[in-house]
C-alpha cells in the first residue's frame, strides 16, 4: 500500500506540473475523485473474471500479466537478454529458452504487421520489476494510464470548448458505463485512451497556436506510435482524420470536402493493394481476422454470436459488406441480441447516445444555428474516425460482448461530438 501511494503521488505531482490536472470548470477534488472511482472499476473487471468467467488462462485482464512474470524472470537470469526483448531485438534461442514460457506471445494473426499482445506483456514485466511482481499494483499503474489518456482527451476538449458544463462532460466520460470497466485494468484499453489523448493534446495545441514547436509534433508522433503498438486497426481508422485535422487546422481546407475525398481516397488505396499481388493486401487481412474470429466463437460457443457478411478475399464482397457493418457497429447490440443479462447494459447505452445526440441535432437545426470552423472540423474529424471503426469491427466481430468493447473508442468520440454541439448551441443562445 506505501508503495502504491508513493506512485501515485509522483505521478499527480508530475500531472500537476505538466498542468493537465488544470481543467476549467472541474476542480481538483473531482479529478481525484474520479481516480478513486476508476479503481473501483478496475475491482468490478477483476470480480467478474474471477467470479463469473474463470478461465484464467484465457482471462484478458490475467493473461498479460501472467506471461509478464515469465519475462521478468528473465530479468533475474539475464538483464542483457530482458533488455533486448523489450527492445524488439530478438535472437534464435529465446524462443526456446523464454518465449516458450509464455501463452500469448505469439498469438496475434501472422498477417497484421505488429503483434498487439507483446506490448502489453512488455509493459506488465517492466511494471512488475518496481512492483515486485503484485498484481494490484500493475492493475492500478494500467487504470492510473488509461485514465491520464481521459484527463487528457477531455482536456483537449474543454480547452477548445470552454463552458460552465464541462463538469457535465468530465462526469459523463468517467461514468459511462463501458468506458468506466474497460478503461481499467491490465488490458490494451487503458493504452488505447493514452495514446488517443496524447495525440489530441498534441493536435490541440497545434489549434490553440500555443505551441507549434517540436514538442507539439513528438505528442502527435508518440500518441500514433503507441495506437500503432497497442491496437494497429485504431491506428489504421485514425490515419484518416490525422490526414483531415492537419489539412483543416493547418492549411484551412473545408473538412466536409475532405471527408468524401479522403473515403474516396482510401477506396481506391484499398482496391489498388487488394490487386497487386506483391502489396499488403487490406481485404485479404479482414477475411482472414474474420474467419479467425468466426472460428474462435464458435469453438468457445460464444452465446451472443451473430452472422456477419463473409467477404472471402473478395473485393465486391468487401464493398457490399460496408453498409452492414457501420450497421452492426453503430446500433448493436438489438434486442435480440440479448442472451445475457450482462448485455442489456450496452443495449442502453447505443439507445441513449442515439437519442441524445438525435436530440442535440434537432434542436440545433430546429434553431437553424450553424457551426464554428473548429466544431466542423473536430465533429467531422471525430465521426470519420466512429464511422470507420464501428465499420470495421462490424465487418469482423461476430460475438457482441466484443463488439461493445472494440468499440468503446468511437462512443467516446460520439460523447464529444454531442457535447460540442451542445456547446455551439449554448454559445448561439448567449449572443
Amino acid at each position: 500500500m506505501i508503495l502504491v501511494i508513493i506512485y501515485l503521488f509522483i505521478s499527480f505531482t508530475i500531472l500537476r506540473k505538466w498542468k493537465i490536472l488544470q481543467f476549467e470548470n472541474v476542480s481538483s477534488f473531482h479529478l481525484l475523485l474520479a481516480f478513486f472511482i476508476k479503481l473501483i472499476g478496475a475491482a468490478i473487471l477483476f470480480y467478474i473474471y474471477t467470479d463469473f468467467y474463470r478461465e484464467r488462462q484465457t482471462a484478458d485482464i490475467f493473461k498479460f500479466y501472467d506471461d509478464s512474470l515469465a519475462l521478468t524472470q528473465v530479468f533475474y537470469t539475464s538483464p542483457i537478454d530482458f533488455i533486448k526483448i523489450i527492445l524488439g531485438i530478438h535472437e534464435d534461442h529465446f524462443i526456446m529458452d523464454y518465449f516458450i514460457n509464455m501463452n500469448h506471445w505469439d498469438n496475434s494473426y501472422e498477417s497484421v504487421i505488429t503483434n498487439e499482445s507483446r506490448i502489453v506483456i512488455k509493459i506488465c514485466a517492466i511494471f512488475n520489476l518496481i512492483s515486485f511482481n503484485n498484481y494490484s499494483v500493475n492493475m492500478i499503474l494500467f487504470t492510473l494510464i488509461g485514465y491520464i489518456g481521459i484527463l487528457l482527451i477531455i482536456k483537449s476538449i474543454i480547452d477548445v470548448f470552454p463552458s460552465k458544463h464541462a463538469l457535465y462532460l468530465f462526469w459523463s466520460v468517467v461514468l459511462f458505463p463501458s468506458i468506466f470497466i474497460w478503461s481499467a485494468g491490465i488490458l490494451k484499453e487503458p493504452l488505447i485512451f493514452f495514446g488517443l489523448g496524447v495525440f489530441l493534446f498534441g493536435i490541440t495545441m497545434i489549434l490553440k497556436k500555443e505551441d507549434n514547436n517540436m514538442k507539439t509534433w513528438v505528442l502527435i508522433i508518440v500518441g500514433l506510435f503507441i495506437l500503432l503498438k497497442v491496437k494497429f486497426y485504431i491506428f489504421c481508422c485514425l490515419s484518416p482524420t490525422v490526414i483531415m485535422l492537419y489539412l483543416s487546422v493547418i492549411k484551412q481546407y473545408k473538412p466536409m470536402r475532405l471527408l468524401f475525398a479522403i473515403y474516396f481516397v482510401i477506396v481506391l488505396a484499398i482496391f489498388a493493394l487488394h490487386q497487386l499481388p506483391f502489396a499488403f493486401d487490406p481485404i485479404e487481412l479482414l477475411s482472414i481476422k474474420q474467419q479467425d474470429f468466426t472460428k474462435l466463437a464458435t469453438f468457445y460457443m460464444a452465446g451472443s454470436y451473430f452472422e456477419t457478411p463473409q467477404i472471402n478475399g473478395n473485393f465486391i464482397d468487401f464493398i457490399t459488406a460496408l453498409p452492414i457493418g457501420l450497421f452492426n457497429g453503430l446500433l448493436r447490440p438489438l434486442p435480440w441480441d440479448i442472451s445475457k443479462i450482462i448485455h442489456v447494459l450496452p443495449l442502453i447505452e447505443s439507445a441513449l447516445i442515439i437519442g441524445i445526440a438525435s436530440f442535440v441535432i434537432f434542436r440545433f437545426n430546429n434553431k437553424g444555428l450553424s457551426l464554428s470552423i473548429n466544431s466542423k472540423v473536430y465533429i467531422t474529424s471525430f465521426l470519420s474516425f466512429t464511422l470507420l471503426l464501428y465499420t470495421l469491427i462490424g465487418i469482423t466481430t461476430p460475438v457482441v460482448g466484443a463488439l461493445v468493447r472494440y468499440k468503446i473508442p468511437g462512443t467516446l468520440f460520439l460523447i464529444l461530438s454531442i457535447y460540442i454541439l451542445h456547446v455551439q448551441k449554448l454559445n448561439h443562445e448567449k449572443n
